[in-house]
């Protein structure tokens, strides 16, 4: 029989990765501008529609705000250029200072080098001298090549050559961002087009939401750098830095870099602060002015303006940074943020794109319970500890029982009943799951004395096995957490033993833990021999976690007496609750309650 052998998708992927890279690299020339006129349109879009919502036509408002931008930009690129042409010309007469003041830095042992090092210098002049020679050796004449001068044509390309590219590059941007603007809802369409039109609300709302968070954070991102630059020139004028103007601006810009860009903004005026004045005081005030702006921007400006984070993590801001860098030089390194917070919105609502946010986001990617089963799969209870307690600083001990503790018994269970865990891991896991819960309850009270001698006693048992005991325990402890006196009994019992308990005690609720998959049968058992032996006891069932209609799960165990079924701790907690207090009211309860939420009456 013949055997066909299927490729793996791997290949493809591969391929394809290479492509999108090839393309990326031979059309910088077309999608450098591309993408700077796709971020400017986002950043305009917002005045475009204000100017709409005032009643001006559209494409009086794309003309008006392309105008008003580019205007802008060239008035500061006008200034910068005249500031840097100044900076040039005055850099001659620092030289002397900044001579002076590096003499003044050597050590006496950078003297003594020095002395060194001319000391040898003579004795090498000496050595040549005493070398043997031709004395008739006669000098060789050099021969200088002088180019003609050049005339007014090479002048011209020479003067206007290196200005065409950018130029150029500038006229297709601005072009780019125009018909952006003015054709964005068919630009959207087609987007949506592409991504699918099954459910076309949903991804209309996405599409819109996306783009008005890239929009919000490019404004607040260029407000922030604008107000920086701002600050940094008025900063270096009073302390009589030159050029203040220009670093200002410098600033403004390089501060889209990420990490590394605010302090290359800062190193060449305080250089320069070095080099103009002959004391120490301006130098040190520069340094100091871009230390507390920097600690002000992002301990403050940042978080208030667009919030703590921009979406992405840290290592992927540094490697897009160095990958869009390597691909498309300086451009790609100013475009490196931006585009990658573009390419986290797209992944978050885009189905096609979401493995970019898996890779991208700041976002845990996995759920706090499944990132703490992985660290017992592990066996690294030590980081599973710290991880429990990360969690524990913004959630309750009854949260973590129902959002990480519950769901890693029941994901063990699982995996062990699907052949995926062995029996060992599975103990390992439960066991450590019991142990670090437990921990949470170290500082629980005593359990609070009823008044005129009333008693209300929860008797929990587990259904068949060790996770069913801890999270029997668990339960126990929350009550006990509660004030409510608690008891349980370990899996070691027999039957017979924790019926026998349940005699002893005479208690007022007994409940039945229970994890799935494997729970329903064994609960049924454990209360169907409960409600035979104690016809008035009121037991509640626990299918801790279980998921999906209730219904028929609570139609079975009404046929053996339970009285009611849950599956989050929170409910259950909240039914004991009512219970002891209708006990204190002298109520007596009712056999059957509903409890909102995981919560499922079954009489």
């Amino acid at each position: 029989m013949a055997v066909t052998t299927v490729r793996p998708s791997n290949d493809r992927l591969m391929l394809s990765v290479l492509a999108v890279l090839a393309l990326l690299w031979f059309a910088e020339d077309v999608l450098v501008p591309l993408a700077l006129a796709t971020l400017l349109s986002f950043l305009l879009a917002p005045l475009v529609n204000r100017l709409q919502c005032w009643g001006v036509p559209r494409i009086l408002s794309v003309l008006l705000t392309a105008l008003f931008a580019f205007t802008v930009l060239a008035g500061v690129l006008y200034v910068v250029g005249s500031q840097f042409l100044s900076l040039a010309e005055s850099l001659p007469q620092y030289k002397s200072n900044l001579v002076e003041r590096i003499q003044t830095l050597r050590s006496p042992a950078g003297g003594s080098l020095q002395e060194g090092k001319e000391t040898i210098e003579e004795l090498s002049e000496e050595l040549q001298k005493a070398a043997p020679g031709k004395p008739d050796s006669r000098p060789v004449q050099k021969v200088q090549v002088v180019d003609p001068p050049p005339n007014a044509v090479e002048m011209i390309r020479s003067v206007l050559g290196p200005l065409v590219q950018p130029l150029g590059t500038a006229a297709v941007v601005i072009v780019f961002v125009i018909f952006m603007l003015l054709q964005r809802e068919d630009l959207r369409d087609r987007l949506i087009a592409l991504v699918g039109v099954q459910d076309l609300h949903a991804t209309t709302q996405a599409m819109d939401d996306a783009a008005a968070r890239v929009s919000r954070f490019l404004l607040m991102q260029l407000l922030i750098n604008g107000m920086q630059g701002i600050a940094v020139a008025v900063g270096l004028w009073l302390i009589g830095v030159p050029n203040a103007a220009l670093w200002g601006a410098l600033t403004t810009v390089l501060r889209f870099i990420p990490y590394v860009g605010p302090w290359l903004a800062a190193m060449m005026p305080i250089a320069l602060s070095f080099a103009v004045f002959e004391g120490w005081a301006e130098p040190l005030m520069t340094i100091g002015l871009f230390v507390v702006l920097e600690t002000v921007s992002n301990n403050f400006l940042e978080p208030w303006l667009y919030g703590t984070r921009t979406g992405v993590s840290q290592l992927a801001l540094l490697v897009a940074a160095v990958f869009w860098t390597w691909l498309w030089g300086a451009a790609g390194l100013f475009l490196s943020t931006p585009m990658t917070v573009c390419l986290v919105v797209m992944g978050k609502y885009i189905p096609q794109f979401a493995f970019l946010s898996i890779l991208l986001s700041d976002e845990p990617v996995l759920k706090p319970a499944q990132r703490f089963y992985q660290r017992l799969l592990a066996r690294d209870p030590e980081e599973a500890e710290d991880l429990l307690d990360e969690l524990g600083r913004q959630r309750t001990p009854l949260e973590l029982c129902d959002e990480v503790l519950v769901p890693t018994l029941q994901m063990a269970e699982q995996n062990h009943q699907r052949g995926l865990l062995d029996e060992a891991t599975r103990r390992y896991i439960v066991e450590q799951t019991g142990e670090l819960g437990a921990a949470l309850y170290e500082d629980n009270p005593a359990p609070q004395a009823l008044p005129n001698g009333a008693r209300f006693t929860v008797l929990n048992l587990p259904a068949a096995d060790e996770a069913d005991e801890a999270a029997a325990r668990l339960f126990g402890l929350q009550l006990a957490h509660e004030g409510i006196d608690s008891r349980h009994v370990t899996i070691d019992a027999l039957k017979v033993e924790m019926l026998d308990e349940v005699g002893a005690l005479h208690p007022n609720v007994v409940c039945i833990s229970a994890l799935p998959p494997a729970a329903m049968s064994h609960a049924r058992y454990l209360c169907k021999r409960l409600r035979a032996r104690f016809p008035d006891v009121p037991i509640v069932v626990g299918l801790w976690g279980a998921e999906g209609d209730m219904g028929r799960a609570c139609e079975r165990l009404k046929t053996v007496g339970c009285a009611a079924v849950f599956t989050g701790f929170a409910d259950a907690v909240d039914e004991m609750k009512q219970r002891r207090q209708h006990v204190l009211q002298g109520i007596k309860p009712l056999p059957a309650r509903t409890a909102q939420g995981g919560g499922h009456s079954v009489g």
